[in-house]
This record gives structure tokens, C-alpha cells and sequence, in this order.
């Protein structure tokens, strides 16, 4: 299994304090191949450690996209993008899709295009680490009319066993 680098939370902005009320959580796994892993709030099994969700593997190119595809078909419900998607490959809804061979390009465009345009998509949080596919896909977002929360790396302390050596990067301190 790979290692996770970013995190988004799904749901909806409390109206009063900020912050926000989460329903589902998408992890990006990256090594071998980057994979969005959904889980509901609740996932993990009665009794076992394992977690229960779904998975894609997402384009390289349109990794973040693919994030908000897999949230509006799973987690919106939006039938009009289930409609599309379902005719495009009736799958979709599926446990494990991987986008290259189940939508091609212009498949794929066409429902990020109407993703973009719903205006009732949930709140998101994204949490992002260094290194981290998505890390320069974050302005799409401008096309979404979701509230939407980026939170990057400020300050970082890793112990490197390759170089017995730590390793500090930014700050503390508020700037």
C-alpha cells in the first residue's frame, strides 16, 4: 500500500462556527499508482481495522478533478452527472473504477464541466502534504462554486533514517 498525501473532507459548512461537518473523507494513496480511497463517516467495520470504501484510480493530469467526479457521483448523488457518467460507462458506480480505461478524455471533460457548473456541491477540506500530486491542481477550484478550505504544509520536522539527519522546514511563527 502507498503512502497518503493529501486528504479531503466532505460535507458541510457549520452556519455559525466555520470549520465544517463531515460526512465523507477521500484519501489520495500515492506510490505505485495514485488512488482516491471514499469512506463514509464511519469506515471502519464493526470489529476490524479495515478500512471499507471506494476506490479510484484517478488521471495523473486530473487527479484533484477526479476527486470532486468521484464526490459528486458518490456523495452528492447528482443525477445529472450519474446520468451522463452512466452513459458514458454504466460501471461507474462501481467499487473500483480506473479513469483512463473507463471514461477517455473528452468523457472525462465533459463531466468536469458539468460538475463545475452545480451549484450545490458540499464544502470541502483539503488537506495537502509535501510532495503530493495535487499540489499544483489547486486552481481549478476557481471553477467550482463549492466552499472549499486549502490547507498546505507551514511547518515541517522529519527524521530521515536514509541520512540520520532532521529536517525543518518553515515556521511556527504566524507571519
Amino acid at each position: 500500500m502507498g503512502t497518503v498525501t493529501a486528504q479531503i473532507l466532505i460535507g458541510s459548512a457549520h452556519p455559525n462556527h466555520g470549520g465544517i461537518l463531515p460526512t465523507h473523507f477521500l484519501f489520495l494513496i500515492e506510490n505505485d499508482h495514485p488512488s482516491w480511497i471514499l469512506v463514509n463517516e464511519n469506515f471502519f467495520k464493526e470489529g476490524q481495522g479495515d478500512i471499507q470504501g471506494l476506490t479510484w484510480i484517478p488521471t495523473v493530469e486530473n487527479t484533484l478533478e477526479d476527486a470532486i467526479l468521484m464526490t459528486t457521483i458518490h456523495v452528492s448523488r447528482s443525477p445529472t452527472i450519474i446520468e451522463l457518467a452512466k452513459r458514458f460507462n454504466s460501471a461507474i458506480e462501481e467499487d473500483h473504477i480506473q479513469l483512463y480505461s473507463a471514461l477517455d478524455e473528452s468523457q472525462r471533460k465533459q463531466l468536469y464541466l458539468q460538475c463545475r457548473s452545480l451549484p450545490d456541491l458540499p464544502k470541502v477540506v483539503i488537506s495537502v502534504l509535501r510532495g503530493s500530486m495535487i499540489d499544483r491542481q489547486f486552481s481549478v477550484m476557481e471553477q467550482y462554486k463549492m466552499d472549499v478550505e486549502i490547507c498546505r504544509v507551514v511547518y515541517s520536522r522529519l527524521y530521515s533514517p536514509w541520512t540520520n539527519k532532521t529536517r525543518i522546514e518553515g515556521s511556527l511563527n504566524r507571519v
